[in-house]
């Protein structure tokens, strides 16, 4: 499988509307207050959609390659891990700046207390936040346990863990849900309902079972991609459209905006229309932003503290306030993001691709026996 352009301009649009939406409280702008409109603006729903492709994604990319379970956990650690523990020390080292733009800032709202409060309980629980976030266990460990744990330093790193979660049983999943007999996939399906069931109230917002549905419809969208749909006759705009208006009804957007790209890809693929309904997702910008969305999701808290500390000594008003800040994190937060995906994510990547799997080491031990 080849990359999918469409996948890669939604995780490029995905990056930047969770910058905006971080930008928002930063004026005392609270999503609850936003009426209709909350939903667009709340924390989790882009997230989601970015569980919805970790698990299609990762589940292709399984098929296609089968690598060992060591070889797939560390090729994982090295896409996560480089920009992750980068983007953390920055935040740890620029904590009091961030304070500083929080409590001088001339606006109020919950969220603006909520991180205040969440970089106070960071510095009150120092070692224990570093260590849990060193072994990206800051999605496991509960509240009560560890304040503000998930959130602490770099607060957008609370799904850092629970992607790595996902990892750590992927290719589990993949075995028992794609591969063999019937029996053993409805057994499969059987265990992973039940620890859902008992795991789904866990004390840790970013914990792997407070978002299993949203992977789940990833690896069965991976199910349908994989069958042969050329002449299914519900596969049309309608079925489309309908399914996207169903989850819309139930209140799901995230699972409504896949079930309308997932859709039309679908009807792309296996019928070769509908190009020009998606075609604007494989525009070059933002595939190119797709490619630095990784970083951006990471960084952007470091250019818009450091813009709301220089902003908070003038005498501005919310709207201007908010496009100065908003021009100050983008254009700080873009190249960044670009420098640390060139620098940091490639070389990265490329040594992923270099640890030997395991068809690798029996061919040298065949090898070496000749």
């Amino acid at each position: 499988m080849g990359k999918i352009g469409e996948l890669d301009g939604l995780r490029g649009l995905l990056a930047v509307w969770v910058v905006l939406v971080h930008l928002l409280p930063s004026i005392g702008v609270d999503a609850a207050r936003l009426g209709h409109f909350s939903p667009l603006f709340g924390e989790h729903m882009r997230v989601q959609i970015f569980c919805i492709l970790s698990g299609f994604v990762i589940f292709l990319m399984y098929e296609k390659r089968r690598p060992s379970y060591r070889s797939f956990i560390y090729g994982r650690f090295l896409r996560l891990y480089p920009v992750y523990i980068l983007a953390f020390l920055v935040s740890v080292l620029m904590t009091q700046v961030s304070l500083a733009a929080l409590n001088g800032s001339p606006f109020t709202g919950s969220r603006l207390e909520s991180r205040i409060t969440i970089l106070e309980n960071s510095l009150a629980y120092f070692p224990a936040h570093f260590a849990a976030h060193a072994t990206l266990l800051h999605g496991v460990i509960p509240e009560a346990i560890l304040p503000s744990g998930a959130y602490a330093f770099l607060g957008q790193a609370w799904n850092i863990s629970t992607e790595f979660q996902f990892y750590v049983v992927a290719p589990f999943l993949f075995l028992g849900l794609a591969t063999g007999p019937l029996w053993r996939r409805l057994a499969t399906g059987a265990v992973c309902l039940c620890l859902w069931l008992a795991l789904r109230n866990w004390p840790n917002p970013a914990d792997l079972a407070q978002y299993a549905p949203y992977f789940a419809l990833g690896m069965v969208s991976f199910a349908i991609w994989t069958r042969n749909l050329g002449n299914h006759r519900h596969l049309n705009a309608f079925t489309v459209i309908l399914t996207t208006v169903l989850f819309c009804l139930l209140g799901d957007l995230a699972m409504a905006v896949w079930a309308f790209v997932f859709g039309w890809l679908l009807i792309q693929r296996y019928q070769n229309r509908g190009h020009h309904v998606l075609g604007w997702l494989r525009s070059r910008p933002l595939r190119w932003l797709g490619e630095i969305s990784y970083s951006l999701y990471l960084l952007h808290m470091i250019p818009l503290y450091l813009g709301m500390y220089v902003l908070n000594g003038f005498d501005l008003g919310r709207i201007s306030y908010l496009v100065a800040l908003g021009l100050f994190t983008f254009g700080l937060g873009l190249p960044m993001s670009w420098a640390s995906a060139k620098w940091i994510e490639q070389p990265s990547l490329r040594a992923s691709t270099r640890f030997p799997k395991k068809s690798d080491h029996a061919e040298v031990s065949v090898r070496q026996s000749a």
